[in-house]
């Protein structure tokens, strides 16, 4: 169990804000053993993983999970910011920015990244407003994935689309149903930026005889309102097609270019991947 004492208080609550209603977002800032949470993201947090599975299994086995995809997503950034020379992010459905998210990780490399975080819950984005406020070359956007021209309307107030953009869609895809037409949402953002962007993504992993994580998916989708969509690894792949994808491909979180000394639990399957626009 993560140390709470410097969780954000109810009285601290940002403008826009309930913190009687949980939230997806401040739950997985609670498991990453953030702060930018309350009471009722907190007791969701305890009691919804009970039968999470993996090693030890329950919340803390979600933690690990939890952790392993935001490393990734330090390693990837990391890499855009390094040998990919990429300085500036569009970060979509980001969550809360909070424990390692994407400016942190980019300027660890290049001081002076520029990032727009995006997501289209209006709680989190009065939260997420509230903790860049001292950032100008950090905006949280209140917009919605689905409807990529308003996105890069707005964004285009702090990011130059003349240049080089990094897109991240960690923890993305699998709140996007076919239905809703995710690949054509990439692709309108893709046709927006120039050669030699990048798009990195994460992604649930399907496995159809995985009965206890689908039954904990299920639960968590009835508590939060969301509904996951889990894809196998050749349909994560597909959201790459024209693009030139880097090594090693799409494969594990924790598989992608991982640290030397990487060790601990494994994680719950989840996909990682990068790639490249021509």
């Amino acid at each position: 169990m993560s140390d709470n004492s410097s969780t954000t208080s109810l009285e601290e609550a940002p403008v826009g804000v309930n913190a009687m209603i949980p939230n997806t977002a401040r739950i997985m800032d609670y498991l990453l053993g953030g702060s930018a949470n309350f009471a009722s993201d907190r007791a969701v947090g305890d009691n919804a993983f009970v039968n999470w599975p993996g090693d030890p299994g329950g919340v803390e086995s979600v933690r690990v999970d939890l952790h392993a995809a935001r490393d990734a997503l330090g390693r990837v950034v990391g890499y855009l910011a390094g040998e990919g020379r990429i300085r500036q992010f569009l970060d979509l459905a980001s969550g809360l920015p909070t424990m390692g998210n994407t400016h942190e990780a980019a300027r660890a490399v290049a001081p002076g990244c520029r990032v727009v975080y995006v997501d289209n819950e209006p709680s989190v984005a009065a939260h997420g407003q509230y903790l860049l406020a001292s950032d100008p070359d950090t905006v949280f956007l209140d917009a919605d994935f689905r409807d990529p021209k308003d996105i890069l309307r707005r964004a285009a107030a702090t990011l130059d689309f003349s240049q080089p953009v990094g897109l991240i869609l960690f923890g993305v895809l699998h709140f996007v149903d076919d239905v809703d037409g995710p690949e054509q949402n990439l692709a309108d953002l893709l046709a927006a930026v120039p050669s030699g962007s990048y798009v990195a993504l994460s992604h649930f992993a399907k496995d159809d005889e995985d009965t206890a994580l689908n039954a904990m998916l299920t639960e968590m989708d009835k508590q939060t309102g969301d509904s996951v969509v889990r894809r196998t690894r050749s349909e994560v792949e597909r959201f790459f097609d024209g693009l030139d994808v880097v090594p090693p491909g799409v494969v594990e979180t924790q598989l992608w270019r991982p640290p030397q000394d990487a060790s601990g639990p494994q994680p719950l399957p989840m996909w990682c991947g990068l790639a490249r626009k021509r």
